[in-house]
């Protein structure tokens, strides 16, 4: 076995890593710059810079943000956890550590031999007791809680690289806390929430954090200003009991220490708790008020509700809110927001806010939290606070005074622009729509960037769908935006305030898809529409759709036609949806059809359009079944038909089938299989919704291809990208 000691004795320089909490790396790699560091190369939860014993010793001291520097002993092969063993053995380790001296071991990585951390801790563990029982003649003593000497061991590929823990006890206790309350924020991650936000040394002004529970951000904050080295306020280093322990040279580190600050640190701090309040005292006196910087200090017990009079200038407002439960049984992020605009605006502001444990879709809590707050254009930064996904916020506060449920005078103004375009749309569509005979149309579609709705108009109601804006989007603004152009929006269209049904269209899966949206003791909002001779039903308020895709009009139109001038023809709809092209075919002329899909809810509710408009159940059948596997089976039996209309989802994986559904991939099979059953003479419509879909069937000898796009899109629904594509393949008799 080939082993090589890397810094047996601290002289010299090794590749030392340095770590920190997750999303930080950057402001480390900022800080150890500052101290003299070379090349720095950031990695997941840390930094990997080349350092000797003087630099190493400066970061310990110094830093704020790291939580351990890892100084390399050595590296070896470890395929087994005797390897691992006897790797670990092979070092001296009555000459690393001081007689008497306490340990204890950290260990990170598997491997398929090494599978557990536990397990492999303890293999390190037993390799370094073995070698100084064997040279000291006792057995050492391992101390989990406050070892003089800390190893962590990483393993790699196979490879086990073992790091002395300089710090011992990890860098982010200061060693000012003495007790913390419940769920006290590390002072590395509260350190780094303030230089994210811009806290330097020198910085002036009011340090205002009005949750400040046992201060935590207040004291880091205080430490920064006056540039009081965090280490300065431990009583002692792992490093100290190292047998490479140079004092002198750590002597010397702490010399650079800056003088007493002349000006004094000013603090103010609120929170609803006096027991916090007295801890926050208390640990302000442990780090050294009054002693290592002069402290100008406002702190008392209050609730947000209360939070007037605060002290000018200031230079920061920071805050780390309750989160989970505890925010939601107090609304803290709302009224944190609300007191903030009235009591500190135009102050620069830094936020931390977590998800709780748990939470599924992250991104998506996030934004419910920055909705809550309804402060705008803050920078978010990811981060974690310890398991929990968190943000730090960081801006300016937005100045104002409304209360809860009010909209800025500024939104409202903004929204004209959007009232303004509906308003000539309503003049313009209407008019469209009257000379295609219906009373459903799109009334707006994305017309204008900042306002991503859609609002279709079904007789006398609306129906608001919101497209998810992108991450880049500031969700505060964007929800400010939205809720302003409903507040316009009726008055805006012509419609009755209460005629107005908003929905956030975001991806779906089958089972939430057909499924309603909301319980059905709300109440259903379902009207009947007009298009032509047909009558449909349609649910504003149940259901992700409302049964009638308006930009299939045009599809529908064309079928309605070919019936029409071709009467007594069989009609072949498949993912039939509500039926409302079989309707449509019905009406104009065919004497029979069959309508396919899985779904009973909108097999269902086709029944009701099939007896609003009085069709015989008997002629025209409803099939609950699988496409692929009806066209492939049962469907054979039931050609030919005159006129097929092929409309399937974009993708579908319903428990309810063996096989998928990828449309990208299945539409050559699914031509095939439907063009199979279309009579000479015949032409089978294929409608397709996918943003990225390329067409790659070839149609085969006897057929034609034309894409009819542009004539199947009426002027409401073909502005912008196309809603569909359409292309009818026509059978040669």
């Amino acid at each position: 076995m080939s082993l090589r000691l890397l810094a047996p004795n601290g002289h010299g320089r090794a590749r030392i890593f340095v770590r920190a909490p997750r999303h930080l790396e950057d402001l480390l790699a900022d800080e150890l710059r500052a101290f003299g560091a070379g090349k720095v190369q950031i990695r997941p939860g840390g930094a990997q810079l080349e350092a000797d014993l003087e630099l190493a010793y400066r970061i310990c001291y110094r830093s704020r943000l790291a939580s351990r520097v890892l100084w390399p002993l050595a590296t070896f092969p470890a395929a087994d956890a005797d390897a691992l063993h006897a790797g670990v053995a092979a070092l001296p380790w009555h000459e690393l550590l001081s007689p008497g001296a306490t340990f204890a071991v950290g260990f990170d990585g598997s491997s398929r031999s090494l599978r557990h951390t536990g397990f492999s801790r303890q293999r390190v563990k037993d390799a370094v007791v073995d070698v100084l029982r064997q040279n000291w003649g006792v057995r050492p003593d391992v101390d989990t809680v406050h070892p003089d000497m800390r190893l962590q061991a990483v393993l790699h590929r196979d490879r086990v690289t073992l790091y002395l823990d300089l710090a011992g006890e990890a860098l982010h206790r200061r060693g000012w806390r003495h007790d913390g309350g419940e769920a006290p924020l590390k002072e590395n991650l509260a350190a780094g929430l303030l230089l994210r936000a811009g806290w330097r040394a020198g910085s002036s002004g009011w340090l205002v954090d009005p949750l400040c529970g046992s201060g935590t951000l207040l004291i880091e904050g205080a430490l920064i200003a006056a540039d009081v080295p965090p280490g300065a306020l431990r009583s002692r280093f792992g490093f100290e009991a190292w047998s490479g322990h140079d004092p002198e040279r750590f002597a010397a580190i702490q010399a650079e220490a800056t003088s007493v600050p002349t000006t004094a640190v000013q603090l103010f701090g609120r929170d609803q708790d006096p027991e916090q309040i007295e801890r926050t005292r208390a640990h302000l006196q442990h780090a050294g008020a009054g002693d290592r910087f002069p402290l100008e200090l406002d702190l008392a017990v209050g609730r947000l509700e209360d939070l007037t009079g605060l002290p000018a200038p200031i230079g920061l407002v920071v805050g780390n809110p309750p989160y989970g439960q505890r925010l939601e049984r107090h609304g803290a992020l709302a009224a944190l927001g609300q007191a903030l605009r009235r009591h500190a605006g135009g102050a620069p502001l830094a936020l931390l806010i977590a998800a709780p444990a748990g939470t599924t879709d992250v991104d998506a809590h996030g934004e419910a939290l920055l909705k809550e707050l309804d402060l705008p254009r803050l920078d978010r930064h990811a981060c974690n606070n310890g398991p929990l996904d968190a943000w730090m916020l960081t801006g300016e506060i937005e100045a104002g005074t409304t209360t809860a449920g009010e909209l800025p005078a500024a939104a409202l103004e903004q929204a004209g622009m959007f009232a303004n375009r509906v308003r000539k749309n309503a003049q313009r569509l209407g008019r469209v729509a009257k000379r295609l005979d219906t009373d459903a149309y799109r009334l707006y579609d994305r017309d204008l960037p900042e306002y991503a709705l859609v609002v279709d108009r079904y007789g006398d109601a609306l129906c608001v769908q919101e497209m998810a804006p992108p991450a880049t989007v500031d969700p505060v603004l964007a929800e400010r935006r939205r809720e302003a152009a409903l507040t316009l929006l009726a008055e805006a269209a012509g419609v009755a305030a209460g005629a107005v049904h908003f929905r956030t269209r975001r991806r779906q899966s089958p089972e939430t898809q057909y499924s309603r949206q909301q319980p059905a003791a709300v109440g259903s909002r379902r009207v009947v529409v007009r298009e032509g001779a047909a009558r449909f039903d349609v649910n504003l308020s149940d259901y992700l759709d409302t049964g009638l895709y308006l930009d299939s009009r045009g599809v529908r139109r064309r079928i309605a036609q070919h019936f029409s001038k071709q009467p007594g023809g069989r009609f072949l709809n498949l993912y039939a949806y509500t039926c409302t092209a079989t309707v449509q075919a019905a009406l104009a002329g065919a004497a029979a059809s069959v309508s396919v899909d899985l779904s009973r809810t909108y097999l269902d509710w086709a029944g009701d359009n099939f007896a609003r408009n009085g069709l015989d159940d008997r002629a025209h059948r409803r099939v609950r079944s699988d496409v692929l596997e009806w066209l492939e089976g049962p469907g054979r039996d039931e050609a030919p038909f005159d006129m097929i209309l092929l409309d399937p989802p974009t993708f579908s994986n319903s428990a309810r089938t063996a096989n998928d559904l990828d449309v990208q991939r299945d539409h050559p099979r699914l031509l095939d299989a439907a063009l199979a059953l279309l009579a000479p003479g015949g032409q089978l419509l294929f409608l397709n919704h996918a943003r990225r879909f390329r067409l790659t069937w070839e149609p085969p000898a006897g057929t034609t291809l034309a894409d009819i796009t542009r004539s199947t899109l009426d002027e409401d629904c073909s502005r912008g990208r196309p809603a569909h594509r359409c292309w009818v393949v026509s059978k040669v008799k």
